[in-house]
């Protein structure tokens, strides 16, 4: 059983809440069967809607989401589950996990790039899915509840209401722009590599998903570079991955 770091043990010291979105019933008793080997203590919410589930979200504060998005066929259209993600980033932080087919590979680069934080084929490994519910739970704790200084205090990240701001101009970030620029900024002057921050943002499975990463950056740079006078901030080390240098080499 793996180890949790004492911010995700405190986080989860009352009750384990998860958020189970447009899943058959079957598939709702087996994730949560699942769940209990792990999180004896497991509170389940379940919705259909989308403003059940975002009533649900403000309300009871899960810890995680599970989503459904059925295959296209037979007439199904997942465009439905694509506008709940776009509505739950867009209100809150919470960690999405998603339960697809593999084949449906335009879907699953749709779903991260959304913000996403995983996606889970059907006949998955048990033990796979527990470990990758842990794994997102540890990257997505709430370990850091003040404010980081970065870049000689001209880059700062508010922890607890999610909040960057450059020389106290606010940035507006999606989900997936904030844990980059996290990841990146507290490794200030040491090169994080393409696998390193797609393992980190996305987990394990999205190692291979250089492109999805290279759009991703492209877009928080645009985000944080507001007026082509500004000066760059994440630097690309050609083939290798991206910084953020100290202060006086960037900003």
């Amino acid at each position: 059983m793996p180890a949790f770091g004492s911010g995700l043990v405190q986080w989860l010291s009352v009750v384990m809440k998860v958020l189970l979105l447009k899943l058959p019933q079957e598939q709702v008793k087996d994730i949560l069967l699942l769940l209990k080997v792990r999180w004896s203590d497991l509170t389940p919410f379940c919705a259909e809607e989308a403003t059940e589930a975002l009533h649900i979200i403000h309300r009871e504060q899960p810890h995680l989401a599970i989503l459904h998005i059925p295959e296209r066929n037979n007439g199904a259209s997942p465009e439905e589950c694509f506008e709940l993600i776009g509505r739950i980033h867009a209100s809150s932080a919470l960690p999405l996990i998603i339960l697809g087919r593999d084949h449906d590979i335009t879907d699953k680069v749709r779903a991260l790039e959304m913000g996403a934080d995983d996606w889970v084929s059907a006949g998955f490994s048990p033990m796979e899915f527990i470990a990758k519910v842990g794994a997102i739970l540890r990257r997505c704790s709430p370990h850091e509840q003040g404010v980081g200084s970065f870049l000689g205090g001209r880059l700062s990240i508010d922890y607890a209401a999610r909040q960057v701001s450059i020389l106290g101009r606010p940035v507006k970030l999606t989900p997936i722009q904030y844990k980059i620029l996290c990841h990146l900024a507290e490794n200030e002057g040491r090169v994080c590599t393409n696998t390193e921050l797609l393992e980190r943002i996305w987990g394990p499975g999205c190692r291979d998903a250089r492109e999805l990463l290279k759009l991703n950056i492209y877009r928080l740079r645009s985000r944080l570079r507001q007026d082509p006078s500004d000066p760059e901030i994440i630097f690309n080390e050609r083939g290798t991955g991206y910084i953020i240098r100290p202060s006086g080499t960037g900003l």
